[in-house]
């Protein structure tokens, strides 16, 4: 009767595993057939966004014109945020963040370039990107502490992986200093008046190839080294 009944739980801890890695899959699945929809939604309307400019959604009335265009701003994100699921969603019900938590910021990003404008309004602010500035300044000091003192007390395998993390973390902060001045001082790019009498946009041009290198490398440091962590974590499953 033990033994049944052992069978039992055994068998149905087998299925939920399985369920979990069918929604993991299915996650990963839809994520990238979202950002490669993107992109072609995006080729496809190139000509017509570089003549007419971005249709303006925050009004909530879409009309089949700006299907494509909506498909081409939102589709992207939503892939990534599916992505994001996918890999939250590896461990059992309980054993990370509450889903709600998930779902919320995972929504906050994908409808940021409606809902902060429709929250922040449209005027050009200083305000808003200094206290922007200022948050992300905070944020980074105090990950860059946090981290040090994880590395202090983490096994000496796993202190390169963190060490690539952080090393991302710099970069991110970088791009997002340069992105600052891109869009204000000293560049002005969303002050086209300024930045036609200065002549900053060769300038300009500069700072935002800066932020692109900046991201593209602080996103592979940080796949290196949660691809070494991970490495570093099946290893040892492996050797036992």
């Amino acid at each position: 009767m033990a033994q049944t009944t052992g069978t039992t739980i055994d068998h149905a801890g087998t299925q939920r595993v399985a369920a979990r890695r069918g929604m993991v899959a299915m996650l990963w699945l839809a994520g990238l057939l979202l950002i490669l929809l993107a992109v072609a939604a995006g080729r496809s309307i190139e000509d017509q966004l570089a003549a007419t400019g971005m249709p303006d959604f925050s009004g909530g009335d879409v009309g089949q014109a700006e299907l494509v265009p909506l498909l081409f701003a939102f589709a992207f994100p939503l892939g990534l945020a599916l992505c994001a699921l996918a890999a939250l969603r590896t461990r059992r019900r309980g054993e990370g963040l509450p889903l709600p938590v998930t779902l919320g910021i995972g929504a906050i990003a994908v409808a940021a370039p409606v809902l902060v404008p429709v929250l922040l309004g449209r005027e050009l602010v200083s305000y808003h990107f200094g206290a922007g500035g200022t948050v992300i300044t905070l944020a980074a000091l105090g990950a860059f502490w946090s981290l040090g003192r994880l590395r202090r007390g983490l096994p000496l395998a796993f202190v390169p992986a963190l060490d690539l993390g952080l090393l991302g973390l710099l970069c991110f902060a970088a791009a997002a200093w340069n992105l600052c001045g891109s869009a204000a001082m000293p560049s002005f790019l969303l002050m086209p008046e300024r930045l036609a009498r200065l002549h900053t946009l060769p300038f300009a041009i500069g700072q935002m190839k800066s932020v692109l290198v900046l991201l593209a490398l602080g996103w592979l440091l940080v796949m290196a080294g949660t691809m070494l962590a991970a490495g570093r974590i099946r290893g040892p499953a492996r050797d036992g």
